[in-house]
């Protein structure tokens, strides 16, 4: 479970080791109560979190503090997993991914809730970074802006073969990158925001070299999100329809 960790400069050998780190801070925040239990957050200043359920059926799970930010539909799976329906601001659907929710384990008893200013975070775990989009799809045969979400595959398909989970395969072009340094550990990451099948933050650990603009990676990494202007459980926006501006932008 700690692979995901590097990429936001929590290099820790357990996941355990992570949560005391944070708890030792005195930063946590609550960001929720239910059944009885919390919801915690601990935010670096460097964007990295982590995420603590304090009650059954109890998780902990990486995040980040996006700069992107995108409309979807968010559909909770179970406690931490949502299926995110990407869509235009006109409603057109770009894509389905399932992520690790920030504000899940309060959405869980929710219906959809339609039309979430939602921010998304990959973090990387194998990715190759190729000079140019012509370079990517000469050595791989494939179109720049590649996302699949075996997740939400299963999910939309209601099948049983596997459980589903945040991982997904991806390509995007990097608009900007920079090093971060994360507060708790002093260890440096790379973060960039990239536009791919919808525009998305990407972690990724530490490297020599920062990706360059209209360079692209590629690879595998865990989704992460955050409702960014979060509704109440009565189903998001209403009925504001099609182009919804209740998201505060």
């Amino acid at each position: 479970m700690s692979t995901d960790l590097k990429s936001i400069g929590l290099g820790f050998d357990r996941w355990q080791d992570a949560v005391e780190a944070a708890i030792a801070t005195n930063q946590l925040v609550v960001t929720g109560e239910l059944r009885g239990g919390q919801l915690i957050q601990f935010t670096d200043a460097s964007g990295a979190q982590i995420n603590i359920l304090a009650v059954e059926p109890f998780a902990t799970f990486a995040g980040f503090e996006s700069v992107t930010q995108t409309f979807a539909h968010v559909s909770m799976v179970n406690d931490v997993l949502a299926l995110c329906e990407i869509v235009t601001p006109d409603g057109t659907v770009l894509t389905s991914v399932t992520c690790n929710l920030a504000q899940g384990p309060l959405l869980v008893d929710a219906p959809t809730q339609t039309w979430q200013q939602v921010g998304i975070t990959a973090l990387g775990l194998d990715t190759t970074t190729y000079a140019s989009a012509a370079e990517y799809e000469a050595a791989t045969g494939e179109v720049t802006g590649l996302l699949i979400s075996e997740g939400a595959q299963l999910v939309t398909s209601g099948s049983g073969a596997a459980a589903p989970d945040a991982s997904a395969t991806f390509s995007a072009r990097v608009l900007d990158s920079e090093y971060r340094h994360n507060q708790l550990t002093g260890q440096r990451f790379i973060h960039a925001t990239v536009d791919g099948a919808f525009p998305f933050d990407l972690c990724l650990p530490d490297g020599p070299e920062l990706p360059a603009r209209d360079s692209v990676v590629a690879g595998t990494a865990v989704l992460t999100a955050s409702v960014l202007s979060p509704m109440s459980d009565g189903g998001g926006c209403g009925g504001c329809g099609g182009s919804c501006g209740c998201g505060g932008h």
